[in-house]
């Protein structure tokens, strides 16, 4: 073979080997630099740069699972919340309590809800000095102070007790806040089955396997729903009032100095929701 033709070869062999190694080594570098970068999405979720160009892909599509779900509304109060069809027993549905309470503590401390719950139980037929004796002893309420959280922008309260009767626990919530010098309190009580009822399984018996796995089921995913249920309360009526102290206002708002303050004119007071700032 010529000589000059061998050697040309073998410069075009190396002019495409280091074209090759740099090709493939500035690919493996844009990769490296498109992992480096994150998008966090709605959900929570995060995507990292990919694709020929280093792009995002779209985030996923979230549905609304509370769209086909009902709505309680207290019209008078301007609340709101809502709940799935059948999730709830039979003469269980969720409902909203309103009645006088030491409101005034809120939203430092939770009120006392007691008189307003003796109410509820009495008008539903049950015994009022048995109820009153029951509501009085120190293990009632699995946290007798109330646990506090905070739900759209809101404080409120959690008081939750409970009872257990031919293979079923019951569990009653009750969640309460201030608004116009009132506690609102609205009532959730749910119930589970004791799966242990379907057991032993009986070899070959699918129906008893798909009661005993759908109770587990349903066992499982209830406080994944109502946790889902009270992310929806929410006030309608939030707008700025005036007042004098905190207890005047709504939805544990607070009661701020409108601005600008002057020397020697009165300071006039509005109920800001939580969150925002007082107004200038």
């Amino acid at each position: 073979m010529n000589k000059r033709l061998v050697l040309i070869v073998v410069i075009v062999i190396l002019i495409l080997g280091v074209g090759a190694y740099y090709f493939f080594a500035g690919k493996k570098t844009n990769i490296v630099a498109c992992t480096q970068e994150a998008k966090v999405c709605p959900d929570g979720s995060t995507i990292n740069r990919a694709g020929p160009n280093c792009e995002f892909a779209p985030c996923p599509t979230t549905q609304d699972q509370t769209a086909d779900w009902k709505t309680y509304t207290d019209a008078n109060y301007g609340f709101e919340f809502k709940y799935p069809s059948g999730f709830f027993d039979l003469n269980q549905e969720p409902k909203v309590l309103i009645g006088d309470c030491n409101y005034s503590v809120f939203p430092d401390a939770c009120p006392n809800i007691n008189d307003i719950v003796i109410k509820d139980l009495a008008s539903s037929g049950g015994d009022i000095n048995v109820i009153k004796n029951n509501l009085s002893y120190p293990n009632y309420w699995k946290i007798p102070n109330g646990e506090k959280s905070t739900i759209n922008n809101v404080t409120y309260c959690l008081y939750q007790t409970g009872d257990a009767a031919t293979g079923h626990t019951y569990n009653y919530y009750y969640y309460a806040t201030v608004t116009n010098k009132k506690c609102l309190v609205v009532n959730l009580n749910t119930s589970t089955t004791n799966c242990d009822f379907y057991l032993p399984l009986e070899k070959g018996n699918t129906q008893q396997q798909k009661n005993y796995n759908d109770c587990l089921i349903t066992n499982q995913n209830q406080p994944k729903i109502l946790s889902q249920i009270v992310s929806t309360f929410k006030f309608t009526n939030q707008n700025q009032a005036g007042c004098n102290t905190n207890s005047d206002c709504q939805n544990g708002a607070s009661c701020m100095a409108e601005g600008p303050i002057i020397v020697d004119q009165p300071v006039h007071k509005v109920c800001v929701p939580n969150g925002q700032a007082a107004p200038l």
